[in-house]
């Protein structure tokens, strides 16, 4: 299966904040790296004013041409606003508006619970449902009883792995995850610090749909420009 690469947004909000207004905007690189060929776009609301911020999610609404994937937390306010902006997918995470950096898979507590009921309101406006999950049987257990159409594998344990050895139990634990979900029917896309070093070894993950690129591939588009990053 041919992978997908997507871009997320997050941190060029982050960037904004602390610089000089109008000087870096999350919303033109993600344009600009769609013209370059990038398959989609990804950017957490968490409701600070240092991150995502709603306009900005107007403006990609109505300017991608991409798929757009807006991740928010299990808060009402979040879910109204997607509801009215009804991007391509939704995806589920623990995000704090004072740790507006800070995107982590959601918790055990949160399944069934709430997000049982959020599902159907997303999904009745054609919008696909995901969940940001740690690859691990006890999250997939959990999964496998909702009615969500991705998972997000976090990849954070493979991409920080000590050494070697460490890096290929994880690989491994990957690989099993997206086999399982796989069989359930739900679709795969991963994240988590992915390097460009990662992305051959992420590319023999089965049922893979999209690899989300973050802070590592904005870096190296500073060097080389969005064109030759998303070509690499």
């Amino acid at each position: 299966m041919m992978k997908r690469l997507s871009i997320l947004l997050d941190d060029l909000a982050f960037i904004r904040s602390i610089l000089t207004e109008g000087t870096v905007d999350p919303v033109r690189y993600g344009i600009l790296a769609e013209n370059a060929g990038v398959n989609g776009l990804v950017c957490t609301f968490s409701g600070s004013s240092k991150g995502i911020l709603e306009k900005d999610l107007r403006l990609l609404k109505e300017m991608n041409r991409s798929f757009l994937n807006i991740r928010i937390p299990l808060q009402n306010d979040a879910m109204r606003l997607v509801l009215s902006l009804a991007p391509d997918m939704v995806t589920f995470v623990e995000a704090k508006p004072n740790e507006p950096r800070k995107v982590s898979p959601l918790e055990l507590s949160a399944f069934p619970g709430e997000i049982e009921e959020m599902i159907p309101n997303l999904q009745s406006n054609n919008i696909a449902v995901s969940v940001l999950v740690r690859p691990e049987m006890d999250f997939l257990k959990a999964i496998s009883k909702l009615s969500i159409d991705y998972v997000e594998i976090d990849t954070t344990e493979f991409t920080s792995a000590p050494d070697i050895n460490d890096e290929i139990v994880a690989l491994d634990k990957i690989k099993s995850a997206a086999l399982a979900v796989g069989k359930w029917g739900i679709g795969v896309n991963c994240s988590g610090d992915i390097s460009f070093e990662d992305l051959a070894s992420l590319a023999q993950v089965p049922n893979l749909e999209d690899i989300i690129l973050g802070s590592l591939f904005i870096q190296r588009a500073v060097f080389i420009g969005i064109d030759r990053a998303v070509e690499e």
